[in-house]
């Protein structure tokens, strides 16, 4: 015999989860961008015209994968690039989605960036679809960068955002409606996924790399974000920032206290691109004194963007 479903606990551990996903994208997200996206899951209005494109997604998602344009991950050659996910995914705390890869055929329409998020506007059935053959052309460091800003999208609650253009480009008319209403959260929403980015990628280089679109062609249908000058001056400055030191600084340590052999292992499973959480008898991180509060990278942000 089962046993009855105990739907209290059931709500007890989503609103858990949901709480250590609020924390866990606040230790390095854009606070404006959180309280903008806070605000479009709570608004009727918006949530109404969501609604009616996530019931369109619903199908159009099965379609995708009937149809070939979206696979499972299998096959041995997909676990290293799942195996980083799970290191990412450990470095900001966040859930994993669920992962699929762009085919020869989903490739070949040209609607597939390297990474694209997608969820509901609730953050349910979530989706990160992954274009497994071009994130190996990358180099270790850029391709952590792009992982990481996908995962920290639907951390972030952006699934949805994605979600509405991608199902909007069919329809001029209803796009262009899309981008409008939905500009002012999309031109924020780039900053917290690309200073996740940069946690990932371990240095400030390749995640300024990984923002040159020459090579990487985009589909029309990806929001319009901010400028790349705007997203590289927010990531220099985040680089001085005390998230970025706590963490180096746990990395390094990491590195230091590990044997030969372990070294060996890690660069085998690509730790050398993420890490996980600092271990528990660890040291307090090493954060200078000059280091910047999350606070004022924020400050910076907003009065260049003339959010004030």
């Amino acid at each position: 015999m089962s046993s009855p479903l105990d739907l209290g606990r059931f709500v007890q551990r989503r609103q858990l989860r949901g709480y250590e996903q609020d924390l866990a994208r606040a230790t390095y997200a854009y606070g404006v961008d959180l309280r903008r996206f806070q605000w479009l899951s709570h608004s009727l209005a918006a949530q109404t015209a969501m609604r009616a494109l996530e019931l369109r997604w619903s199908t159009h998602a099965t379609t995708l994968m009937t149809a070939g344009d979206l696979q499972y991950p299998e096959g041995a050659e997909s676990l290293p690039i799942l195996q980083e996910l799970i290191q990412i995914a450990e470095l900001l705390h966040a859930g994993l989605p669920g992962i699929r890869f762009v085919s020869a055929k989903g490739r070949a329409s040209g609607m597939w960036p390297l990474v694209a998020p997608l969820a509901n506007s609730r953050g349910g059935d979530a989706w990160l679809v992954l274009d497994h053959d071009r994130l190996q052309t990358e180099a270790p460091a850029v391709r952590a960068f792009f992982l990481a800003q996908g995962l920290a999208h639907l951390q972030c609650g952006h699934g949805g955002l994605f979600m509405a253009h991608l199902m909007s480009a069919r329809d001029r008319v209803t796009h262009g409606l899309v981008r409008a209403a939905l500009r002012s959260w999309s031109q924020v929403a780039v900053f917290s996924a690309d200073r996740a980015g940069l946690l990932a990628a371990g240095e400030l280089e390749p995640a300024l790399q990984a923002l040159d679109r020459r090579g990487r062609p985009q589909p029309d249908w990806l929001p319009s974000f901010s400028p790349r000058s705007e997203r590289e001056r927010a990531l220099r400055e985040f680089e001085r920032s005390r998230v970025v030191a706590r963490i180096r600084s746990q990395q390094r340590h990491r590195r230091e206290q590990a044997s030969p052999e372990e070294i060996v292992a890690a660069l085998e499973a690509g730790e050398a691109t993420s890490a996980a959480a600092q271990p528990a008898d660890a040291p307090a991180a090493e954060v200078p004194a000059d280091a910047w509060p999350l606070a004022r990278c924020d400050q910076r942000l907003t009065t260049r963007l003339r959010l004030l």
